[in-house]
């Protein structure tokens, strides 16, 4: 028989601006459920992604996803710790990263070009890549998954995902370095933003056939990707990046 009684579940942080708008300023919604269900799909039949939750109290006791809820029980569910620990096991997520690296969804295609600028290893889905595709290529890669698209995030293989807030690039950079606690190991222009392999370092005699006769006058130092053979100097692009860098670093 299922219980009278409704499943509390009380959001904490920046949850609850996850939820319905109706349910936002409610110091918790109250659920009827029909038959026991694991908690995960509770939270997130509410618009709250898996990925985001940091810990889970049922009754005063931390679970695990699986827990299975009934009527009468009280819920909290509090966001992600703040740098988020994804090199350290969790009741959450019992198996850690072994390194940072991202797959930056299409949606956010911007945000993965300037986390390439800022040196980490970011790669982007193929055009017209399935969402089931992307999910599992962030999984067998060990990659974070940084997305704004709430269904791809609820896909259960996903651990490590976080779902973008900001509109603007930059201040989707900026999330990302908090959330995460990267501020400090950020290594600006060290990787190639075209296709992701770290640069090299070349004289300019080496690359002095290539240049155009600007290039070869005013500049003197020089970078080359050995995946694509694309050669990187330090322009006035790279002066008004890295200002807006630093300024984000601050």
């Amino acid at each position: 028989m299922p219980s009278p009684d409704p499943l509390h579940i009380r959001f904490q942080g920046n949850l609850r601006e996850l939820l319905h708008p109706r349910l936002r300023n409610r110091s918790s919604v109250g659920l009827h459920l029909r038959e026991p269900a694991s908690i995960k799909d509770v939270i997130e039949s509410l618009r709250v992604p898996h990925p985001e939750v940091g810990i889970i109290e049922i009754n005063g006791e931390p679970v695990d996803f699986s827990r299975l809820v009934r009527g009468g029980e009280e819920v909290t569910v509090l966001p992600l710790p703040v740098p988020c620990p994804v090199l350290e096991p969790t009741l959450l997520r019992p198996h850690p990263l072994d390194r940072i690296a991202f797959l930056v969804d299409i949606n956010a295609g911007k945000l993965g070009r300037l986390l390439r600028l800022a040196g980490f290893d970011t790669v982007l889905p193929s055009p017209g890549q399935e969402d089931g595709e992307i999910a599992r290529t962030a999984v067998a890669q060990g990659r974070i998954l940084l997305s704004r698209d709430r269904d791809l995030l609820k896909r259960s293989i996903i651990d490590f995902a976080h779902l973008v807030r900001a509109q603007d690039p930059w201040q989707q950079l900026a999330e990302i370095l908090t959330l995460y606690g990267l501020k400090k190991q950020v290594d600006p222009f060290s990787r190639c933003l075209k296709c992701n392999t770290p640069l090299k370092p070349v004289t300019r005699e080496q690359v002095l056939e290539r240049l155009q006769p600007l290039t070869r006058k005013y500049y003197s130092r020089f970078a080359i990707c050995p995946g694509c053979d694309k050669i990187y100097w330090q322009g006035s692009h790279h002066e008004k990046m890295l200002t807006r860098l630093q300024n984000i670093l601050c």
